[in-house]
């Protein structure tokens, strides 16, 4: 596929993203729930096709000279990692009050389940520097002991765990250790009591540029 050809076809799958985009907004106060059910379909899939042909610009451009174009976005201060955005705070809370405050900026806490997130988080840690190096991510087993969930419960595929981690120690209480954090320099985790106070990484998906 010619560089010009996929520059075109961004272009053109930018334009029916917004089109639909403001379709859907505009007749979802008065149109059936399966018309809007399609609408948010095809939109999901005209995203997913421009990140793909985001995807093959970039690598020609690189060959190329090209300018380059952003296959997706992030609020500024965060991290842009793929499809999805992470910022790293500093301040200190229990992880049920650091999920609401993940929620309060339109994200939850991350979930993290590749190296090149991990590696992301490694190297803002150590932007971020200070003392902290440990930071609450979506993980938890308080609802059954042993099954860890993320925040939007799907099951843990891919571990990173600190051996002998998890081993629900009663140390910090009777309540055990059923929340998840990760160490930022080793990019390995930890089970904690939920009750602990760290910083937090929380995450959102990364906006398609306007």
């Amino acid at each position: 596929m010619s560089l010009i050809k996929t520059e075109g076809s961004l272009r053109g799958l930018t334009i029916l993203c917004v089109l639909i985009g403001l379709l859907a907004s505009s007749q979802a106060a008065d149109c059936p729930e399966g018309e809007a059910s399609s609408l948010k379909l095809q939109l999901n899939l005209l995203r997913n096709r421009f990140r793909h042909l985001c995807d093959q610009y970039s690598n020609l451009a690189t060959n190329c000279s090209a300018p380059v174009i952003p296959c997706a976005q992030c609020p500024e201060g965060w991290l842009v990692v793929g499809d999805q955005c992470f910022l790293l705070t500093t301040d200190r809370d229990d992880y049920s009050n650091s999920t609401n405050k993940c929620a309060e900026i339109g994200a939850h806490l991350a979930i993290l389940t590749t190296k090149e997130q991990h590696d992301a988080v490694e190297k803002e840690g150590k932007n971020i520097g200070g003392i902290y190096t440990y930071y609450w991510i979506g993980l938890t087993d308080i609802e059954t002991e042993g099954d860890w969930r993320w925040v939007d419960n799907s099951k843990l595929r891919t571990p990173f765990w600190e051996a002998p981690e998890p081993n629900n120690h009663l140390s910090g209480g009777p309540e055990g250790e059923d929340c998840a954090v990760v160490q930022s320099y080793t990019q390995l985790w930890h089970d904690v009591p939920c009750s602990f106070t760290y910083p937090r990484i929380c995450q959102m998906d990364a906006i398609l540029p306007q």
